[in-house]
């Protein structure tokens, strides 16, 4: 008798038969595709928006790199190489620096709210300086 019952109580009561029909199983199955095909649309439209920005300096490098092969291989000179570098760089570089709202006077102008102070101190992301050498006896 345990033989017979153990199928149906692992189907919930229900006979076996055709998957088309049932159609939760259908519809729960056409969902869940539907819902990974959409998200793998919306990582791949990210991840294309997110390389958008980086294209074009990381071709420069590269371009950069080759020409610094070039000059030592011997196929072009020293002042070529600084010529093409200038040009690399130029591309490289941001239009315009970021400007600062301090004055010369060391001043906010008015409307303009102090910098938040961070947990880290100010000196934080400064190179280290060198040790300084010892001291040479008379």
């Amino acid at each position: 008798m345990s033989s017979r019952l153990l199928p149906l109580l692992a189907e919930g009561g229900r006979p076996l038969g055709n998957p088309w029909d049932r159609p939760e199983l259908l519809y729960g199955s056409l969902a869940l595709a539907g819902a990974l095909l959409a998200g793998g649309f919306v990582l791949w439209l990210v991840d294309r928006w997110r390389k958008r920005g980086t294209g074009p300096a990381g071709g420069d490098l590269t371009e950069l790199t080759g020409f610094r092969g070039m000059l030592e291989r011997g196929e072009i000179t020293e002042e070529e190489y600084d010529r093409l570098r200038r040009k690399v760089a130029a591309k490289v570089k941001p239009a315009t620096a970021p400007t600062s709202p301090v004055g010369g006077d060391g001043t906010l102008p008015p409307g303009v709210a102090p910098p938040l102070p961070g947990p880290l101190p100010d000196d934080y992301f400064d190179d280290p300086q060198p040790p300084a050498p010892p001291a040479q006896p008379n």
